[in-house]
């Protein structure tokens, strides 16, 4: 009789976890409108201010294991990312001109965050950002930046059957340095993503 009742406790438990517990992957892609910001910017008469905003774009594969509605989601995304820079040359001067940053990047999201409603999610988490090329005004400047760094995501989603819709705030910032100029500063990289994605494992 405890045999059987043992048994039955262990069928139950293990029917219970695998309910519990949900693993998902998929692939998704998206669009994005990114500023940057130069800041504490150091041995540089010139005057930097943000200008506009970029277009980006970002592709990318995501996996999410779910366990009693608390989600866990790392993911790998290619994406590019930027923004429109206005420079003055000289403080006394009213002559602006505007240089455009775009940075090639593959950042890798670790998200935590909850399910409500059985369709709609809440995360954020840090991103683990690695620079594959950045260009100034068309000039190759990746060597100025360190080519990795940490930033953070937050955002809601939506899952509709296989499909899935995330729209997220993104924040990195990155120190860069030009020892020939001998100039060194921060940029922060700011962008708002939205992305459509489909599990292939669901």
């Amino acid at each position: 009789m405890r045999k059987i009742i043992l048994t039955l406790i262990t069928v139950l438990a293990i029917s219970i976890t695998a309910q519990a517990q949900m693993f998902q992957a998929g692939v998704k892609a998206g669009v994005s409108s990114s500023k940057v910001k130069l800041t504490e910017v150091h041995n540089d008469p010139q005057q930097y201010a943000t200008a506009e905003n970029i277009t980006g774009y970002h592709a990318g594969a995501f996996a999410r294991l779910q366990v009693l509605g608390l989600l866990l989601q790392p993911e790998a995304i290619l994406a590019t990312s930027g923004g429109m820079v206005e420079v003055q040359d000289d403080p006394n001067s009213t002559s602006v001109r505007v240089e455009k940053f775009k940075f090639d990047r593959l950042d890798v999201p670790l998200l935590v965050g909850f399910n409500f409603l059985r369709v709609a999610r809440v995360q954020a988490g840090p991103v683990a950002s690695t620079l594959l090329t950045a260009k100034q005004e068309g000039r190759t400047v990746k060597d100025y930046y360190d080519s990795s760094d940490w930033g953070y995501q937050a955002g809601v989603g939506v899952d509709i059957g296989a499909l899935t819709v995330d729209v997220r705030y993104e924040r990195i910032n990155r120190d860069f340095t030009n020892t020939t100029q001998q100039t060194d500063g921060k940029v922060k990289n700011e962008q708002f993503l939205v992305s459509f994605g489909l599990k292939l494992i669901k």
